[in-house]
């Protein structure tokens, strides 16, 4: 089992996390959002996210929380996030543009 010992909200419902076997990664929190979690949509209540170093994962008020092993699985590892940009803005002269 991994666990998370830090947390970044990266913009609404993005997250970069780092985990205890040294790894980064971007976590695309949205697909959760349903039920209980769908308060997580606010960016002011999303922004409360804080890292429950028991429980080794990312939490919110109202003991909101997220399986960390479930968060290392969708993300994506921030080493091939940030060289796919850098390839991306080599080939076209351009960073990633917003659609």
């Amino acid at each position: 089992m991994v666990r998370v010992t830090n947390a970044h909200v990266v913009s609404d419902g993005w997250l970069l996390l780092d985990f205890d076997n040294q790894e980064r990664k971007f976590v695309d929190i949205k697909p959760v959002m349903k039920g209980i979690l769908k308060q997580l949509e606010d960016p002011q209540f999303f922004e409360q996210v804080h890292v429950d170093r028991e429980l080794g994962t990312v939490t919110w008020p109202g003991e909101l929380d997220l399986d960390p092993d479930n968060l290392y699985r969708q993300g994506i590892d921030a080493n091939v996030a940030v060289m796919t940009l850098a390839q991306r803005k080599k080939e076209t002269g351009r960073s990633l543009e917003r659609a």
